[in-house]
């Protein structure tokens, strides 16, 4: 995107507009000012029958009990986390395992239990983190667990999230991490120095052993920013604390941000700047009420007695409105300026083939490379060498076989739900047929038997129609197809097979052969996918040997011309692959022969390849349909905020 904020002049916008370099309306993004900011402020829980629920101010490290925020029910060993209005406490011993989860509402100091958000067992002594909308409260004691329970705070309900099910079970843990991603370290039996990573987007977690503790122990306390965790104290009982790089997945002791004292069985949370450990048991088993706080810029710690808890405890939980790096002052959701969308899923979907042929879907996170199932959006029937495009909000999976199937199936990407829509079926029964669109409107092309008609799914009413006018050049299936917000391609196909490469132009809904487009090797079966300015074809079956190819072509639309770019090639030569992806990358994932799981990600920066092993298909399979929202770079995030750090007489200073 070109650079067009900041102070500009007439003259510049006429000048941009001119040579292509300003921002297109439809890529305009404002965000409105949302609620306050978030109180400076930590909250401490009770340890057992005393109850007593203490509020730290970490503008004048000042502490002080809240009556009126006590627990539903006295307990202790909970685990604790939540957002910028409100703190979750959930489970604990009281002494038997509880699975009760309360909240506290910062802006009246006041708890209440919320039976809904109760976590998914009776559990205690969990470590928990979270985001600005949902909570991850995993491990615990009762048994040694490894679930992960996630809270949806917008509804206040719980559910187990398997995927996310930490590596080794344990309790005795703590955890804190970032709007990204949450780390979970230590714990008990062992103890452990095992760290595991959560990754918010996708709800999977792993092992990370660059991040593992310095030292294997439980009961300790962790805090943190958006950059670094901080791991302090624990049993057996140590000052030491530990830093967690997020950026490299890497932790190291430093010296000089030692707790004050050794001590373990503390609760610990904090804003961007400071870091606060609160009560525990010191080295001779001792209750006391001390906090330390921890400097981030400086990496140091010191005693703040004003700060102390105001009683003793020991097993207690923390939490507070600025911890794990949330928003200080949150604002409404980013929406764009020409029909107030907001962001379009970062994930791609690939869909069934041979030899599975069991109707599964699977979705790629593209933020964490991760792929897995998703059995709700699994296709209305079994089927393979089918097609798929997609609008901002939902994917369109029409034809196939084993049939011919004229079947048109949509995956709505909120829910993650796939219904067939009998409105939308195509005209044609066909398989081996190709797809791509714009946001409003999906064009289904070819197909065997060998045609050259061309049908649209109008998004909007569910409805599809043939088009005469965008017929192919020629009747044939096996090509690869992608494109952009006005031009569809198809390049490819067999009979042949043939290097013919079809541009169809949606405001006219007609087709006409590109020749300085065609690909640089006639081949069928090949896979495709692209941004705003190119479409990459790869991969696909060529009638030389080896049969199999692993070449991309890259088409600049801009010039109508294709060339291969041998860095981009396929890790393997393969065909019948799926292929999608975002306006910074494609996915290629699947195809033969033999069949393969693989997903090879393609970077358009530098037109590299590289196989992404955690992105791989959950089984090996050909024949695969592919579609994502951001495909073709068609929908768009919003663009990084850039804002002023600094005002002067009240006007922004401009950097």
């Amino acid at each position: 995107m070109s650079e067009t904020r900041g102070v500009f002049s007439l003259e510049d916008v006429i000048e941009q507009k001119a040579e292509g370099d300003y921002v297109a309306l439809d890529q305009v993004w404002h965000s409105p000012s949302g609620g306050p900011e978030g109180p400076n402020t930590g909250y401490f829980s009770p340890s057992g029958s005393n109850n007593q629920m203490d509020k730290t101010d970490f503008t004048n490290d000042t502490t002080a009990a809240v009556p009126g925020a006590a627990l539903s029910v006295a307990r202790f060993a909970m685990g604790a986390t939540g957002n910028s209005t409100h703190g979750y406490f959930g489970g604990g011993r009281i002494p038997a395992a509880a699975s009760t989860m309360d909240k506290t509402t910062y802006a009246s100091d006041t708890t209440a239990a919320v039976p809904g958000a109760a976590l998914s067992t009776v559990n205690y002594a969990m470590g928990a983190t979270g985001t600005s909308t949902h909570g991850y409260f995993g491990g615990g004691g009762s048994p040694t667990a490894s679930t992960m329970d996630k809270v949806t705070y917008a509804s206040d309900t719980t559910a187990a999230v398997p995927g996310a099910a930490l590596s080794v079970a344990r309790y005795r843990l703590t955890a804190t991490g970032n709007s990204t991603h949450g780390y979970f370290g230590g714990g008990k039996p062992g103890p452990y120095s095992t760290m595991d990573k959560v990754t918010y987007a996708s709800d999977t977690t792993a092992a990370v052993p660059g991040a593992a503790l310095s030292a294997a122990r439980n009961y300790l306390g962790a805090t943190g920013n958006s950059t670094h965790g901080y791991f302090g104290g624990g049993n057996p009982t140590v000052s030491t604390m530990d830093k967690v790089t997020y950026a490299s997945d890497t932790t190291a002791v430093v010296s000089g941000a030692a707790l004050s004292a050794a001590r373990s069985y503390m609760g610990a949370t904090g804003n961007s700047t400071a870091g606060y450990f609160g009560a525990g048991r010191n080295a001779s088993n001792n209750y006391v009420s001390t906090m330390d706080k921890v400097t981030y810029a400086s990496d140091t710690t010191a005693a703040v007695p004003g700060a102390a808890l105001s009683v003793a405890r020991s097993q207690l939980a923390a939490t507070s409105a600025r911890a794990n790096a949330l928003p200080s002052a949150p604002s409404s959701p980013a929406t764009r300026f020409t029909d107030g969308s907001g962001p379009s899923p970062n994930t791609g979907y690939f869909g069934d083939g041979i030899p599975s042929l069991d109707a599964r879907m699977d979705k790629t996170t593209y933020a964490s490379d991760t792929t897995a199932q998703v059995p709700g959006a699994s296709l209305s029937v079994a089927r393979n060498n089918y097609a798929a495009t997609s609008s901002a909000t939902a994917g369109y999976f029409g034809g196939g076989s084993p049939g011919p199937k004229s079947t048109m199936d949509k995956v709505t990407y909120a829910s993650d739900t796939t219904a067939a829509v009998p409105g939308a079926a195509l005209n044609l029964a066909r398989y081996n047929l190709r797809a791509t669109g714009n946001l409003t409107a999906g064009y289904f092309g070819g197909g065997d038997p060998a045609v050259s008609s061309m049908e649209k799914v109008t998004y909007a009413s569910d409805t599809t129609a043939v088009v005469p006018g965008a017929n192919l050049s020629g009747a044939r299936y096996g090509m690869g197809a992608t494109g952009n917000s006005t031009h569809g391609y198809f390049g490819g196909g067999t009979p042949g097979p043939v290097s013919t490469m079809d541009k169809t132009t949606y405001a006219s809904d007609t087709t006409a052969q590109v020749p300085g487009a065609a690909l640089s090797l006639a081949r069928r079966y090949l896979s495709a996918t692209g941004n705003l300015t190119h479409g990459y074809f790869g991969g696909g079956r060529y009638p030389g040997s080896p049969s199999r190819v692993s070449t991309m072509d890259k088409t600049t639309y801009a010039s109508d011309t294709t060339a291969a770019v041998p860095g981009a090639a396929l890790s393997s030569t393969r065909s019948s692959m799926g292929a999608t992806g975002n306006s910074s990358f494609g996915y290629f994932g699947g195809g033969g022969f033999p069949v393969y799981s693989t997903m090879d990600k393609v970077t358009y920066a530098s037109d590299t390849t590289a196989q992404v092993p955690g992105a791989a298909l959950s089984v090996a399979r050909r024949f695969v349909a592919a579609t994502g929202a951001r495909a073709n770079g068609l929908a768009i995030d919003p663009p990084t905020a850039t804002p002023s750090p600094s005002t002067t007489g009240g006007v922004p200073n401009i950097l």
